[in-house]
């Protein structure tokens, strides 16, 4: 203020002349919008020699303009400075990022990161914070799972109030361990991790493997409760069932096998949906015909009263 100037007026003149270009006007051409860019010539952008030199063109009260130095009233040092200053909660924060080459996973990545910052010494009064990415995709894996176990429960109440009973559901939900270990089995032999879409897979699968079950369960029921013994009964619904649960399954296969093996850009998305699908929807199968007859018949092992026409008595009463 002493030699007519402001801080103001001091930070656009040195701006001026630490900028090496500038945006000078915009340009559109068939409706792209573009920038001007002017770039001053070589020695024009002030180094710190001539920063300390720098000399203010003030005119004062007489009208009459005068030089005034910066070193007059300011003092010029070489130092590593932030470009701007950001806070949260009137802390001081930096944000560093990084960016995963194609091939690594980044919630692997990110607990070898979050390992090695346990390890490091930041000092006193410094933390630090995980977020981007990884988070979101925790966040998203927490949402499924719990998607994933409101599906089972509510599959199960929907077999419970369908069969009138506790124990054929309970029967029927075995499929579901097996197409899950069908899903994984396909992703390692694949090569793909548990991502956000495989886990969207096994969402599906929860409610398309129970078919297999019901299908025969409710067989088996049907001809314990027309007279036939347990093991019999339980025989002969795995071979009459057999055709239709193959052919439910063949048919869903086939229809996703385009999805898994094809490469482009909007079948790589959903690639890990496929693959989980077809794997758990092969392997459970198969198993279906020989675990869930098995427990079935530990489970029920009390025979089921069957009541005959010719059994029944008219009473007039």
């Amino acid at each position: 203020m002493a030699h007519g100037l402001t801080v103001a007026q001091v930070y656009m003149e040195l701006a001026t002349g630490l900028t090496a270009d500038g945006t000078v006007a915009s340009l559109e051409l068939d409706g792209i919008s573009t920038d001007v860019i002017v770039e001053k010539p070589e020695g024009a952008v002030l180094d710190a020699q001539e920063l300390r030199d720098y000399v203010f063109e003030v005119t004062d009260k007489d009208g009459e303009i005068k030089e005034v130095p910066l070193s007059d009233f300011a003092q010029v040092e070489e130092t590593t400075s932030l470009a701007s200053i950001g806070r949260i909660g009137q802390k001081r924060y930096l944000s560093v990022t990084a960016q995963v080459l194609p091939g690594y996973n980044v919630t692997l990545l990110a607990n070898q990161v979050e390992q090695a910052m346990e390890k490091t010494d930041l000092g006193d009064g410094v933390s630090y914070t995980f977020t981007g990415e990884n988070e979101s995709i925790l966040e998203a894996v927490e949402q499924l799972l719990l998607m994933l176990v409101l599906g089972i429960l509510l599959v199960y109440l929907v077999m419970v109030a369908q069969f009138q009973s506790l124990k054929s559901p309970f029967i029927v939900m075995f499929t579901i361990p097996l197409a899950f270990t069908g899903g994984f089995l396909a992703l390692l032999l694949c090569g793909m991790e548990v991502s956000v879409i495989s886990l969207i897979g096994f969402v599906m699968l929860t409610g398309i493997i129970v078919n297999n079950g019901i299908v025969l369960v409710d067989y088996i029921n049907q001809l314990r409760q027309e007279g036939m013994e347990r093991r019999e009964a339980i025989v002969e619904a795995g071979v009459t069932r057999m055709r239709p649960i193959l052919m439910t399954t063949i048919t869903t296969v086939l229809g996703l096998i385009d999805m898994a093996v094809r490469k482009s850009a909007g079948t790589s998305l959903m690639q890990p949906i496929a693959v989980v699908c077809i794997g758990g929807l092969v392997y459970a199968t198969l198993m279906t015909l020989f675990v869930v007859p098995c427990i079935y018949d530990w489970v029920n092992k009390a025979e089921l009263r069957s009541v005959r026409e010719e059994d029944l008595k008219l009473l007039d009463i």
